[in-house]
């Protein structure tokens, strides 16, 4: 079992069945005891879900141990987020121990869920990182019951008359998990009773593996901003094992850490290879689009399309793109125009249909045909700020003035920016 430092405060998630309750039991009787207490979550699925927390805090109570009972409610997260009930309510589960106050999270994961969780991950695609299992420390998340399989666990909870609670919902196999356990890891055992020891030894082969290319997929060039990322071209050019692993480190960076799977990383580095303005569905609301020389990763309701028109003044005008600025001052990374040259009919606006856009040199051409030219992505476009007048655009915000408002020696020259709202 780990070794627990007595300097540091853990939680540990008891569920109430006889996994987690040995485990409680085993660090409860340690000499020193730990600092520690319990958590124990009610994820409003079962009818009796409460009184296995309630069967929890009262095991707490005997051993003097402190227990926070926290509800959540995963079948209106499920519906509201579109997932199964065994994601949304690890979602949910690990966003409670997130926000604990403690230096560790103990999880009473056994070595039968180690070669079931392998076991999962190769029927879903997954690579090595999947293949390679579940691993004894994982950040602030520790495993101490890692290296016992169930049998010893029931061993060890017969032994010393530790109580436990039985899950309704843990023979149910229309649970993947469940149908693994219940029918699958058996037929095997039957047919090798090394079957789990087996399973684990390949997993432990593979994470060697997975390791060291781990070290090779570099994701300093990434750009991450707010709830997305571009992704360099030539990233995703690399060897597929490299290219895979960057993807993977992209979305844990933005907390997606479940459920991107082979046939979502194949997609993307297909995406890389199309022309600009393709998109692909990714899993928890996230899209994938081809932008030119990056792959854009975003929620898909980013850079949706806003329409409104707000006549066109100097100073401050709030749009629902953010505050724009027209002011006699410089302003950092501003456009310069020559105000004088703004019709009194102008407006704040996005895009509509026959815009045309006179470029900076001379050269009329549809504002379409003139944002392909300059690469701006396709799912940016309406959400740029325009200032014109009819279908005649005379300012993009951030990329060009039209040379129907450029500076002369005439000319009063005025700085135009938008201060974005921030998605």
């Amino acid at each position: 079992m780990i070794n627990f430092d007595l300097t540091k405060k853990y939680a540990l998630a008891v569920s109430g069945g006889v996994d987690s309750m040995v485990m409680l039991h085993k660090i409860a009787s340690l000499s020193p005891r730990p600092n520690f207490f319990v958590v124990t979550v009610n994820h409003g699925i079962r009818q009796e879900a409460a009184s296995d927390c309630q069967f929890v805090a009262d095991y707490c109570k005997q051993l003097g141990v402190e227990c926070k009972i926290v509800a959540v409610d995963a079948p209106a997260y499920c519906k509201q987020h579109k997932v199964s009930t065994e994601t949304g309510a690890r979602i949910l589960r690990y966003q409670v121990f997130d926000s604990l106050d403690c230096d560790y999270v103990a999880l009473a994961h056994n070595a039968n869920d180690n070669a079931e969780t392998v076991l999962m991950h190769i029927l879903r695609g997954s690579g090595a990182r999947g293949a390679s299992g579940i691993r004894e420390q994982n950040g602030k998340y520790l495993r101490p019951l890692l290296d016992m399989t169930r049998e010893q666990i029931e061993q060890y909870a017969n032994e010393h008359n530790v109580p436990h609670v039985e899950d309704s919902t843990n023979g149910d196999v229309k649970y993947t998990r469940n149908f693994i356990r219940h029918k699958v890891l058996p037929q095997l055992t039957e047919l090798n009773p090394a079957a789990v020891q087996n399973i684990l030894r390949f997993a432990d082969n593979v994470a060697q593996d997975d390791e060291y290319l781990d070290l090779l997929a570099d994701v300093s060039t990434v750009v991450f901003d707010g709830n997305g990322a571009r992704i360099p071209k030539e990233l995703l050019k690399q060897p597929t094992p490299i290219a895979y692993r960057i993807i993977c480190k992209v979305f844990n960076r933005l907390g997606v850490f479940y459920d991107v799977e082979k046939v979502h990383l194949d997609s993307i580095i297909e995406l890389s290879g199309n022309v600009g303005g393709k998109s692909v569905n990714l899993p928890f609301g996230y899209v994938a689009i081809n932008d030119y020389d990056y792959v854009t990763v975003c929620k898909g309701e980013m850079g949706c399309s806003q329409q409104f028109e707000i006549p066109f003044k100097i100073g401050q005008t709030e749009t629902p793109l953010g505050v724009v600025e027209v002011s006699e001052e410089y302003l950092p990374d501003s456009l310069r125009i020559d105000v004088d040259k703004i019709p009194q009919t102008a407006v704040f606006r996005t895009r509509q249909q026959g815009d045309s856009f006179t470029k900076f040199g001379g050269g009329t051409k549809p504002l379409k045909k003139y944002l392909i030219d300059k690469k701006i992505p396709e799912r940016n476009r309406d959400s740029l700020l325009l200032v014109a007048d009819g279908n005649e655009v005379l300012v993009i915000c951030g990329v060009e003035i039209s040379d129907k408002v450029k500076i002369d020696n005439k000319s009063r020259k005025y700085y135009i920016k938008l201060n974005k709202n921030v998605i």
